[in-house]
């Protein structure tokens, strides 16, 4: 049986995502002046966190925007309260099971992850994303759909790698980086903050 949990952003898309896992939203947290979304509650913001953290922190909380300098913001946030966090696996997604996968992270549906794969803390993987053997990601960050991370390529925190982008064989990527959509990274990269583009990919912006 999973825990019931607490929704931070997401919305439609992370909501039918709980269902099919059979997940409960007991409410989610946002800034909305509506009292519901799809018959859930909103049940506060970050910024009146004081008036409901203590009825709400034995649920469990799910961090799901794409950024991932956002999520990682959240995560903060939410530790410094006292909260814990779940993570959402899509029974939808196909895994091997000697992958790792740490708390916080989001695997949507038709996700393949390979043999021997390690899936750091609030890690995003979205739909039909193909993570092949070896393959490790760092903690916070976004694998956009129809990206393919071949076998032993390694990215750092807080990167986001672009709709339908490659990346080789063994390649390392380093922290705080943006892959473009449908970019090939032919070689390591090590330029925080840098956004590359094309075929082969390039460095267009630090």
């Amino acid at each position: 049986m999973n825990n019931p949990i607490l929704l931070v952003g997401g919305f439609i898309e992370i909501i039918e995502l709980c269902e099919e896992s059979n997940i409960t939203i007991v409410g989610i947290i946002d800034n909305c002046k509506n009292s519901e979304y799809k018959s859930i509650p909103f049940i506060g913001s970050e910024e009146n966190i004081v008036d409901w953290a203590n009825k709400f922190r034995q649920f469990e909380v799910v961090i799901t925007p794409d950024s991932p300098g956002l999520r990682k913001k959240l995560a903060t946030f939410y530790k410094d309260y006292g909260f814990n966090f779940s993570k959402i696996i899509s029974s939808q997604a196909r895994i091997s099971k000697s992958v790792s996968v740490s708390e916080g992270s989001v695997i949507q549906s038709g996700v393949n992850i390979s043999s021997e794969a390690e899936i750091g803390a609030f890690v995003k993987i979205n739909t039909n994303a193909n993570i092949m053997h070896n393959v490790s990601i760092g903690d916070f960050s976004t694998i956009a759909p129809n990206a393919v991370l071949l076998g032993h390529v390694k990215i750092g925190q807080s990167c986001y790698i672009g709709a339908n982008a490659t990346i080789l064989p063994n390649v390392s990527i380093c922290e705080n980086v943006t892959i473009g959509a449908g970019a090939v990274v032919t070689k390591n990269i090590d330029t925080p903050f840098g956004i590359f583009v094309g075929v082969p990919a390039k460095l267009i912006k630090f």
